[in-house]
């Protein structure tokens, strides 16, 4: 898996590494590094891991590699080099990732794994070539540009995991000088990057090259920054795997990620003679659960913080528990203990079964909503958002991730715009605010739970769900007061295979045979708006869902709004079959509270809306 974040780029000490990484070449533009303790290639190769290179070896097979060009995902291939000697300056697409990756040199792995397979020295000297021609150019990072010399730095770990990979083949002093300087560069305490996923890689990379070289000291800091990155984090971090599974990192696609560098890890661990922690098995474990409830029925994960659009399918290594039981859609392996549950790390999922109790798995509803700490690592600003996938269909979904290359869309993306959460204008929004989960409850037909908190300035918003099935639905109540009038808007984001067309003070969408009814329920107190609905808005931007890297697409967004100190907004989200209209009801109840009786899909939903904002079905 090619990874694209830049996130955590180390601007502050890029300039600094120096550190002899030109030692043993030619025009050596850096002083000597120490001496690295001698040991055997074999010892070496038996306590070493090579870690793998991103998927870039695939991307650049060895013919490639000798004919001097380089591809990442999702643009051509760019010529960099005449033989062994590489432009390192080149930016071709004015793109930081893409840099990042060529001075990574992982894309050289296609040409080590081409001479593992065949024992072509021809690919194994181009490899080695190359590696020497960026230890010679690149010794002294202070004298480029920014640009170059953040991807010098980002791109220290995946570089010395390349180099540990080349060592199994071809030894030499020269190149245990690379990984000692590269090694001890990772171990300074100010170029650790913390308990997430660059952390993760730093840690096993640091640990596998110091036991290759014979560095047990080096291997010992690596060790300790895995177990603590999960035992004892650093810095009031969350644990990247805590004691429910959950990853810190708020996004599906990451979760799905940091999985499989754990399960490297422990590899390094056991190879250089360390043990595993048992903790860290358990919870790395319980981690394939909380991944198996961001699925959908239909098999996707659901796009939660920046995440590409996937398939459970995809997954490495499904084991025979909940990742595999996901993937098959119930046909394999073991599903969740609990149909619904809360992961204090920020978490409220559920669904209407596993398929096991006389519904089909692809007919469950599902959903999901966010709260917990603030925005972290891989998160977006989606306190208090709901996902709502019912009949087939995603009905409910999150505006999705771009990728890192164009600033101006990935900070819309992280909005609350981009999701389905209620927002307030004319006021700072504030990116580390906490939510809170006040209350929950789990029934059959019926999970509860609601949040508050004061992320926009001068405002307490709170919102209660009530996710029904037998008939599938949401409802949501949300609840805003300031001090001043502000305007408020609950927006809802459909896929882009809807159309949506509002009708009064609410709104219908329609993808083939399904039609999702969104319905204002009259509060006392809030006057109703008329709805209004988006597509491909550009100015302001809104309507869209990015599917993946440089990838946008106009999708439908609902928009309710009105106008107070004090907004109070109860919204049913009712999706149906065919041309079938929900029958409504309400009555009001005293105090300010709200009794709606319901009719589709086959089923009555009757629900009380209580003048504290709780949510509760009576029928």
């Amino acid at each position: 898996m090619i990874t694209r974040s830049w996130q955590g780029a180390r601007r502050a000490g890029s300039a600094v590494l120096v550190l002899a990484l030109s030692a043993g070449c030619e025009r050596a533009a850096a002083p000597a590094a120490p001496p690295v303790v001698p040991v055997t290639a074999a010892v070496a190769a038996d306590r070493s891991v090579c870690l793998g290179y991103n998927g870039l070896d695939g991307l650049n097979p060895a013919a490639e590699v000798r004919a001097g060009r380089f591809r990442v995902p999702g643009v051509p291939p760019v010529r960099v080099a005449t033989g062994t000697d590489v432009d390192w300056g080149l930016d071709p697409y004015g793109d930081r990732t893409w840099q990042l990756w060529l001075h990574s040199l992982e894309w050289l792995g296609g040409a080590i794994k081409e001479y593992a397979r065949t024992g072509d020295p021809a690919a194994l000297d181009t490899a080695a070539g190359i590696v020497r021609d960026w230890l010679r150019d690149n010794g002294d990072p202070g004298r480029f540009g920014r640009h170059r010399r953040e991807a010098i730095s980002e791109g220290t770990k995946f570089r010395l995991a390349t180099l540990v990979c080349l060592r199994r083949h071809r030894s030499g002093r020269w190149l245990d000088h690379a990984i000692a300087a590269h090694a001890r560069w990772l171990a300074e305490p100010g170029h650790y990057l913390g308990p997430w996923n660059h952390g993760t890689d730093e840690s096993m990379i640091l640990m596998t090259a110091g036991c290759g070289i014979g560095r047990d000291d080096l291997a010992e800091i690596g060790h300790r920054r895995l177990r603590e990155a999960i035992l004892d984090p650093p810095g009031g971090a969350r644990p990247a795997i805590d004691a429910e599974g959950a990853n810190n990192e708020q996004s599906a696609y990451y979760t799905v990620y940091n999985r499989g560098r754990w399960r490297l890890a422990f590899q390094v661990m056991r190879r250089c003679g360390h043990p595993v922690p048992d903790e860290l098995v358990r919870r790395h474990r319980l981690l394939d659960e909380f991944v198996a409830f961001q699925t959908t029925p239909a098999g996707d994960l659901v796009q939660i913080g920046e995440s590409e659009a996937s398939e459970a399918s995809e997954i490495g290594a499904p084991g025979d528990g909940p990742i595999r039981y996901v993937a098959s859609q119930g046909r394999m392996g073991t599903p969740p203990t609990r149909r619904a549950r809360v992961y204090q790390a920020g978490y409220v999922m559920g669904r209407s079964g596993w398929g096991r109790d006389g519904r089909a798995y692809t007919d469950e509803m599902a959903y999901t909503a966010r709260f917990g700490p603030g925005r972290y690592a891989h998160g977006q600003n989606d306190h208090m958002a709901l996902t709502f996938h019912a009949l087939g269909r995603d009905v409910l979904v999150p505006s999705g991730h771009i990728g890192y290359s164009d600033p101006a869309w990935q900070e819309w993306l992280r909005s609350p715009d981009a999701h389905n959460t209620v927002v307030v204008r004319d006021v700072p929004f504030r990116p580390d605010a906490a939510t809170a989960l006040t209350g929950h409850q789990f029934r059959p037909g019926a999970d509860t739970f609601s949040f508050t908190d004061t992320a926009f300035t001068g405002t307490t918003r709170s919102r209660s769900v009530l996710a029904a099935s037998d008939p599938d639905a949401l409802l949501v109540l949300d609840d805003v007061r300031s001090a001043v009038p502000h305007p408020v808007e609950q927006l809802w984001h459909l896929p882009a295979a809807f159309t949506a067309v509002p009708r009064g003070t609410g709104a219908v969408a329609t993808a083939g045979r399904v039609r999702v009814h969104f319905l204002r329920i009259p509060l006392p107190g809030t006057p109703s708006s008329q709805a209004r609905t988006v597509r491909g808005s550009l100015n302001p931007r809104q309507g869209w869902v990015a599917p993946g890297h440089r990838k946008k697409t106009p999708a439908p967004v609902v928009s309710l709004s009105a106008r107070g100190s004090r907004v109070r907004m109860l919204t049913l989200i009712a999706p149906v079959r065919g041309t079938e209209r929900p029958d409504v009801r309400t009555r009001s109840l005293p105090g300010g509270g709200v009794r709606v009786d319901a009719a589709f899909s086959g089923y009555r939903l009757a629900f009380v809306a209580k003048p504290d904002g709780g949510l509760h079905r009576v029928r």
